[in-house]
């Protein structure tokens, strides 16, 4: 999990589709440019069809090619935000949570005291406030992990071999759960100030807090329960011998998986600013004897590749943050790496959340559009390929670079943009 460390743009608008008119009770109107990164500027509803204005003649007498534009509207269809990097609602520490994690601490306590009838009561208590406080609070969070901890106190021997059978859970368990469950114990007094633990202001502690925290949400065992992820991998065309870059591979959740897929003779290089979390992707791979993942650190502006080439690029619930909270040069930075990064006929997979309506599933959390990536990213030069909706909350989109000079390709229907204003159709013009 990459965590972004930049300053968020002055002015009324942080979205590269945001226009903040009138215009917003219709629809919005995106202009990407389809050559070419920079900054994108957004014209209002009203200039959407204007011509393009006259050709300048530069000096020599050469005519200046314009570059084709693209013209779509994002149509706005309730009173949401189109667009939420908010992080309160995914890590606050509400009553009802602090009251599941004081119980599951004193259950640890009791577990390692051998007082299994406190543990039993303790584990069931907070078992109980996380079966009420999921849905409501923090679907596809810390809390489902947190309540796995629960169960596997109360599990008997066999049912624990069976919860720590695969590899990648057994490795999260020995983080957490080794040494009469330390790191958990020191995790949840951390989060929750149960325990003062002597530099909780200072950056170590911060650092420290942050780091155990985004291991949990990341590695959680039961990910696959909300996210689907086996559906979410099986979308990705990754073969044999491919490279990949996992870009915020975090501590390997989906580094390891791809692993997998690409084989002995393909690459995952997992990358991620987090050394911390680096670290533990290098001795899961120790542990378990893989091969073909490497790790690299970057500043989240570059990748980090020093020009060598990959099949793929992923990244997971990370461009909400480049999007809304990058500056426009960091992303110009950023978006370019991944350019120059891609072989000619690689694929760019951007897995984000999107807008779900209430009344429709529980999710608590940072999310984003997808028209309005769909709109940057061809800005940026790259063509929308295909689209996959597995879940309401969590989306795929798959780009390919665009060669330089051309146009961009057609926008496959159901990307969820609304035809420019006056024009019946989403309107490329020369």
């Amino acid at each position: 999990m990459m965590r972004v460390t930049a300053t968020r743009p002055s002015g009324r608008s942080i979205a590269t589709a945001a226009v903040l008119t009138v215009g917003l009770l219709f629809g919005l109107s995106a202009t990407a440019m389809a050559q070419g990164p920079g900054p994108q500027r957004t014209a209002p509803p009203e200039m959407a069809n204007l011509p393009p204005p006259e050709q300048a003649t530069p000096p020599g007498g050469a005519v200046a090619q314009p570059m084709a534009t693209l013209t779509v509207q994002v149509p706005v269809t309730s009173n949401m935000s189109l667009v939420h990097v908010g992080s309160s609602d995914s890590f606050a520490i509400t009553p009802e949570g602090r009251q599941a994690a004081t119980d599951l601490f004193e259950a640890l306590g009791a577990a390692e005291r051998q007082e299994t009838a406190k543990m039993t009561e303790k584990a069931k208590s907070a078992l109980a406030i996380y079966a009420k406080i999921i849905p409501r609070e923090n679907y596809g969070g810390e809390y489902t992990a947190l309540q796995w901890f629960a169960d596997y106190l109360l599990a008997d021997n066999a049912k624990k071999a069976e919860m720590t059978t695969e590899p990648l859970t057994n490795e999260f368990f020995k983080m957490f759960g080794g040494n009469n469950y330390q790191v958990l114990k020191e995790y949840l007094q951390r989060k929750y100030r149960l325990k003062d633990t002597g530099d909780e202001e200072t950056y170590t502690g911060q650092m420290r807090k942050a780091y155990l925290e985004d291991t949990i949400l990341f590695n959680n065992p039961r990910r696959e329960s909300w996210e689907h992820t086996t559906e979410l991998v099986s979308l990705l065309d990754l073969k044999p011998g491919a490279i990949v870059a996992d870009v915020g591979s975090g501590p390997g959740y989906y580094s390891f998986r791809f692993a997998k897929l690409v084989g002995p003779t393909g690459r995952v290089i997992a990358i991620d600013t987090v050394a911390e979390h680096l670290k533990y992707v290098e001795q899961v791979k120790t542990n378990l004897g893989v091969t073909n993942i490497e790790t690299l650190q970057t500043d989240g502006k570059t990748l980090g590749l020093k020009g060598r080439k990959v099949n793929a690029v992923f990244l997971c619930s990370l461009y909400h943050n480049i999007y809304a909270m990058s500056t426009a040069p960091e992303r110009d930075s950023f978006v370019n790496a991944i350019r120059e990064a891609l072989t000619d006929d690689g694929l760019l997979y951007l897995a984000d959340n999107g807008l779900v309506q209430p009344g429709i599933l529980p999710y608590h959390g940072p999310y984003i559009a997808k028209e309005l990536l769909i709109a940057q990213l061809l800005n940026y030069g790259f063509d929308l390929v295909r689209q996959h909706q597995h879940i309401p909350q969590r989306y795929l989109l798959v780009f390919k670079k665009r060669p330089d000079n051309q146009a961009p390709a057609p926008i496959p229907p159901g990307a969820g943009f609304g035809p420019a204003p006056g024009a019946a159709s989403p309107a490329v013009r020369p």
